[in-house]
């Protein structure tokens, strides 16, 4: 049934969102600060939340809801049994549909007694509705959830399919502009399954341009590391281009990948200074221009 309230005009309309009110309550502090000073701000007082119409209008808003949906999945996500972050993954791919799915975990708190309902909240806050609520520890919500998300899953069966979903991605899945394991490993995959090539491009190969990318040598930027990504493993053989490397510059990529800092690079391979070794990292991706003729700004752009 709809909660109705009396608008300003004499009419009553449904109070749009009112029964997502506890939910909200429920969002760790550290979390809802990064929803916007707006959301934060909003205040926790059931006099206000039913009584204010600047407030019931915040509460009515589709950026309400948007914090609601997108917290819960965030503090889900780590529950649901599932490979890589939430952020690693676009908006097609349907475990990221499930997690966003906040009536799944809602309602289930609900179920659980660990969860205020609508009707439960206004009976608790009857007797003192200017009392605000505080905030609920994190700590304490991702314990709640740990037990809600798992037995929602079983129960629904999402368990068994999004696993299967996660052994059988597509480019759509994952999020353009963002780098991670798992689309690394899809990337490798779907290249060598289509070109039936015969060598296997290992983990280490394909975080090459995790290190030519790195902050301390500024050599590409954000556009130029989504390119260089996407065409690693599709445009070249990247062990053909290893072995063309100098055993010093293998070495070096060994090292970075371990994520050895470059001064402790530079005093193992005998460097006077890390700055040498920004340089030959510079120079491994000047010959990777070379071999892949495509140009990722490395003659032009300096070392930082």
């Amino acid at each position: 049934m709809p909660i109705r309230i009396k608008r300003e005009d004499g009419s009553c309309t449904e109070y749009r969102n009112a029964r997502l009110i506890p939910a909200f309550l429920m969002i760790p502090e550290e979390l809802l600060i990064r929803c916007g000073r707006e959301l934060f701000m909003l205040p926790r007082t059931r006099a206000e939340l039913l009584g204010d119409r600047s407030v019931i209008r915040q509460v009515e808003s589709d950026l309400f809801l948007e914090c609601i949906v997108d917290a819960y999945a965030y503090m889900a996500w780590p529950h649901m049994g599932l490979k890589g972050r939430l952020e690693d993954y676009s908006g097609y791919n349907p475990c990221w549909r499930v997690a966003h799915a906040a009536p799944l975990w809602i309602g289930k708190l609900n179920d659980l007694g660990l969860l205020y309902t609508f009707p439960q909240w206004l009976e608790a806050t009857e007797r003192f509705p200017t009392t605000p609520f505080g905030f609920v520890p994190y700590e304490t919500v991702d314990q709640f959830l740990s037990i809600a998300v798992p037995s929602v899953m079983q129960r629904d069966g999402y368990a068994a399919w999004l696993n299967y979903v996660q052994k059988h991605p597509c480019f759509e899945d994952f999020d353009e502009h963002r780098y991670s394991w798992q689309k690394a490993d899809f990337i490798k995959k779907w290249y060598h399954t289509r070109t039936k090539h015969p060598t296997t491009l290992s983990r280490e190969v394909l975080r090459i341009h995790e290190i030519v990318d790195g902050a301390e040598a500024g050599l590409l930027h954000s556009n130029e590391y989504s390119e260089f990504e996407d065409n690693i493993a599709a445009k070249i053989d990247i062990e053909q281009f290893l072995q063309t490397l100098t055993e010093t510059d293998r070495k070096i990529l060994s090292l970075r990948l371990k994520g050895k800092p470059l001064e402790e690079i530079a005093k193992a391979l005998g460097f006077q200074t890390h700055s040498a070794v920004l340089k030959r990292i510079r120079k491994i991706g000047k010959a990777y221009e070379r071999f892949s003729d495509e140009d990722y700004g490395f003659t032009e752009r300096k070392i930082i």
